[in-house]
C-alpha cells in the first residue's frame, strides 16, 4: 500500500484564448472507404472569424475538414485552416477531434477538438508549442468552437 506521501494531486486550469466561427459548404462525399465514408467540407469563403484575447482575425482559404464517418458511426474531424490575423500574420491551424451528431438532426452536433498551430510570426510563436482544447457546436452549416489553453498544476 502507498502512503499519502506518494499521492499526487492534479488539477487543471483553462485559459480562454479565442473563439473560431465559420460556415462550411455542403460536403463532397467519398463513400464506403476501408475506414468508413469521407465527407469533405470546404469552408465557405469570407465567413470565418477568430476573436478573443489571444487572437483576432479571419479564416482564409484553402481551409477544409476531411471528416471521416467511421464504420461504427463516429465522426472523426481532420481540419486544416489558415488564419489571417488582424495584424496580417498567417497561422496554419491543424485540428483533430470528434463530432457527436444530434440524434434528431445529424446536421447538428457537439464538437471536441485538439488544435496545433504553425507560424513564423514572433508575436504568435508561443502558439507553436501548445495543444489547444476546443469545445463547440455544429448547427447546420455553421460551426463555433471555443479554444482554451489547458494547464495542469501538480501538488506533491
Amino acid at each position: 500500500m502507498s502512503s499519502n506521501e506518494d499521492k499526487v494531486t492534479v488539477s487543471l486550469g483553462a485559459e480562454y484564448l479565442y473563439t473560431l466561427e465559420f460556415e462550411v459548404e455542403d460536403p463532397i462525399l467519398v463513400p464506403n472507404g476501408p475506414n468508413g465514408s469521407r465527407a469533405v467540407f470546404e469552408f465557405t469563403k469570407d465567413t470565418g472569424k477568430v476573436y478573443g484575447p489571444a487572437l483576432n482575425g479571419r479564416v482564409v482559404g484553402p481551409s477544409s475538414d476531411w471528416a471521416l464517418v467511421c464504420t461504427d458511426g463516429s465522426v472523426a474531424l481532420d481540419i486544416q485552416l489558415l488564419i489571417q490575423t488582424e495584424d496580417e500574420q498567417t497561422i496554419l491551424q491543424k485540428v483533430i477531434g470528434r463530432s457527436v451528431r444530434a440524434g434528431d438532426n445529424p446536421s447538428n452536433g457537439d464538437l471536441q477538438t485538439a488544435a496545433t498551430n504553425e507560424t513564423s510570426s514572433g508575436k504568435y510563436q508561443y502558439l507553436n508549442n501548445k495543444v489547444l482544447t476546443g469545445v463547440g457546436r455544429k448547427t447546420g452549416n455553421k460551426i463555433k468552437v471555443v479554444y482554451y489553453d489547458v494547464q495542469e498544476k501538480i501538488d506533491h
